[in-house]
């Protein structure tokens, strides 16, 4: 499994450059950009309205002094293999918009993407094992019927409308007598800076709970389906039929024999999963005001904040392939009969 490992993460090597070559490429062909957004700067003075008028003739020196200081006058292999070592130490450059290094406006949103990333992946992954698992030992009963019909329910109700539909009835004094019980958006409170360790904990998972719910709601109605259907289908096989011959109770050979091979289809996406939920929701972060990565690339693009961009790409791009390295370990966890170095042992 070792040699496995690290023959994954040579290979990740290779793709992270195609990756990336594909961002900065697509990226430089994008209209906008530095040189653009100081143009405009030097010529309208952006929000200050203090720009100044200028010839046709100096627009076109300023903008080949500019995209001499930007490196932008060098061919593309070369602004590529430039920014490759810049990123090696997390240089992605200064922001457009902010001004600041474009990795420290990424470090401020990466805790808030996992603040309701992380707990609504285990959540997911708990409650799709949990409800599929039942749904298959009762497959057929009225309890299977319901939760299908709710399952299929919440599947059909789009991310946004379930986010707005919570924040309108817990974070508003419009449906519940008791009026809001949760903040109305944002990461934390406005006074959190003054709250002790405990408090700011506390205020944080308030304003993570909805956020955590609404990505719940709309991630595991596929999953546990899956679920329900690989346990009916282990359930079928000649060992499950020789286990219960033997005489074993009813509730180990579900959870000894049939769970352990029931969960490994799920295992297969783990890392499709891991990365969607560590990357950040547009939509959640958008409708409860998280300043989360989602909402981070979604203000890059409209701001043409390449350098932003481009790091959010490489932390993307990161995780989507240590996710599946995650789904491999997770899989040989489950059954260590698998074998990824050579044949599956018996």
């Amino acid at each position: 499994m070792f040699n496995y490992v690290v023959r994954r993460i040579l290979t990740m090597i290779p793709m992270f450059f195609l990756m990336t070559g594909v961002y900065f490429a697509v990226q430089n062909y994008l209209p906008g950009g530095p040189v653009q957004e100081m143009l405009s700067r030097i010529q309208y003075g952006g929000s200050e309205g203090t720009g100044r008028t200028m010839t046709i003739d100096q627009v076109d020196r300023l903008r080949t002094e500019l995209n001499h200081q930007y490196g932008l006058d060098q061919p593309l292999p070369v602004r590529y293999w430039i920014w490759v070592k810049k990123a090696a130490t997390l240089d992605f450059g200064d922001s457009t918009t902010t001004r600041t290094p474009a990795i420290e406006t990424i470090r401020e949103r990466i805790p808030v993407s996992l603040g309701f990333g992380i707990p609504g992946f285990f959540l997911t992954y708990l409650v799709c094992i949990g409800l599929g698992l039942l749904k298959a030992v009762k497959n057929g009963s009225r309890f299977d019927t319901i939760t299908s019909v709710l399952l299929f329910v919440a599947y059909s109700i789009p991310a946004l409308v379930v986010s707005v539909v919570l924040l309108l009835v817990f974070c508003t004094d419009r449906i519940l007598p008791g009026g809001a019980i949760f903040p109305l958006g944002g990461a934390h409170a406005d006074f959190w800076e003054t709250l002790g360790s405990a408090d700011r904990w506390w205020d944080f998972a308030n304003h993570m709970f909805l956020p955590v719910v609404a990505s719940l709601l709309g991630g595991f109605t596929l999953l546990t389906l899956l679920m329900k259907n690989s346990v009916l289908d282990v359930l079928s096989h000649d060992f499950i039929r020789t286990a219960r011959a033997k005489g074993l109770p009813e509730k180990r050979v579900i959870l000894k024999h049939a769970l352990k091979n029931a969960i490994l289809p799920l295992l297969v996406g783990l890392g499709g999963y891991v990365s969607a939920f560590v990357a950040g929701s547009i939509v959640i972060e958008t409708v409860f005001g998280l300043p989360g990565m989602g909402r981070l690339l979604i203000e890059s693009l409209n701001s043409r904040d390449y350098n932003v961009l481009m790091g959010v790409a490489v932390i993307q791009s990161l995780v989507v392939m240590f996710g599946q390295l995650l789904s491999d370990i997770a899989y040989v966890a489950v059954d260590p009969r698998i074998d990824f170095e050579g044949d599956t042992r018996g």
